[in-house]
């Protein structure tokens, strides 16, 4: 069963320091989650299984929103997930390579507004392993549905992180009944 990294909204509206909603900022930091989601990406190269970065950005003018969402409508207000600014840009310190995989999503869920299961099947990647933010929106959402699409779900947790350690292990504890939640160094280890 091939294997897929995941990496879910690690931009700077969501986690960089002048972020305009970056309330995982400070989780982001104190997990020191950049550093384990470059060691989990650096070793998932090596071990030839491919690296997904997906970040959630919409068109300046906001046409391409959820329009009934509440959470998304807030970002617009703020003016947050513009495409065409820098708030959608990867945070410093993250190793994207030119190998990697970059898509957008139109929503919480990895698969929201773009072709990824569809990659996923054509590559044969039956074996998702999730990292980034937020853990109780986007990687939760992004379980749901490779779950109900058939899919094997990891969550590393030390590479995601939630507004406070609180919200982000009840999260986890939510997330076993979809998968496997674990540590990045027991997936390298194992």
């Amino acid at each position: 069963m091939s294997a897929a990294l995941i990496i879910i909204d690690l931009i700077e509206d969501l986690a960089g320091p002048k972020g305009r909603a970056n309330h995982c900022r400070e989780q982001i930091v104190t997990r020191d989650v950049i550093a384990h989601v470059n060691a989990a990406a650096a070793y998932a190269r090596v071990r030839k299984i491919p690296v997904i970065w997906l970040r959630t950005g919409f068109a300046d003018n906001y046409h391409d929103i959820p329009r009934h969402s509440p959470l998304f409508n807030q970002l617009k207000h703020i003016g947050a997930l513009r495409l065409n600014n820098g708030g959608c840009h990867w945070l410093a310190g993250l190793e994207v390579k030119t190998e990697d995989l970059c898509l957008e999503k139109k929503g919480l869920s990895a698969f929201a507004g773009n072709n990824l299961l569809a990659w996923l099947q054509q590559h044969r990647c039956h074996h998702l392993l999730l990292g980034g933010i937020s853990t109780p929106l986007a990687i939760e959402s992004t379980a749901r549905q490779a779950h109900d699409a058939g899919l094997q779900v990891t969550v590393l947790q030390d590479l995601c992180a939630a507004p406070t350690e609180e919200i982000h292990q009840q999260s986890l504890e939510t997330l076993q009944n979809l998968g496997e939640v674990m540590r990045s160094q027991a997936w390298m280890r194992g």
